[in-house]
């Protein structure tokens, strides 16, 4: 049964992931989405937010690769910058309302899919599952959070 789980989840995150590896409003980079889960946590610790050198130390990647990240995520509303308080030189970075919302609503989505699989009792009212990603709730998707 654990295998089915896990072969049924593999074969839909893959199809998520190859559907939209090519819009570059869908985040599929593992490098960015850890952005983006680093930036939810933060947020929700009420923990302070994360800086490039933070960054750069973490994923052990150069600083071009981490700077083009980071400006892809803040173009598209996902990070926003702010300077530190304590020094001018130092910019922290932050999660937006856009990517609480998303990363909130994402989560509901894999809890129903859970749910629907049997593998969990709880589910999330008024939020689809990660199987009911259609071209509707898509659309609803792309309006409010892309």
């Amino acid at each position: 049964m654990k295998n089915k789980v896990f072969d049924l989840s593999y074969q839909e995150v893959k199809l998520f992931v190859t559907q939209f590896h090519q819009r570059d409003d869908i985040i599929t980079d593992i490098h960015e989405r850890f952005l983006i889960y680093e930036a939810y946590k933060r947020y929700s610790e009420k923990s302070s937010p994360y800086t490039m050198k933070w960054i750069e130390q973490s994923l052990m990647l150069s600083f071009p690769k981490i700077y083009s990240m980071v400006e892809k995520l803040v173009k598209l509303g996902y990070l926003k910058r702010e300077k530190s308080a304590h020094d001018k030189r130092i910019t922290l970075l932050m999660a937006t309302t856009k990517l609480i919302q998303g990363v909130e609503l994402y989560e509901n989505m894999k809890l129903n899919e859970l749910n629907l699989l049997g593998i969990t009792s709880q589910k999330t009212i008024g939020q689809p599952s990660l199987s009911d990603f259609n071209a509707k709730t898509a659309e609803k998707i792309r309006k409010e959070f892309l």
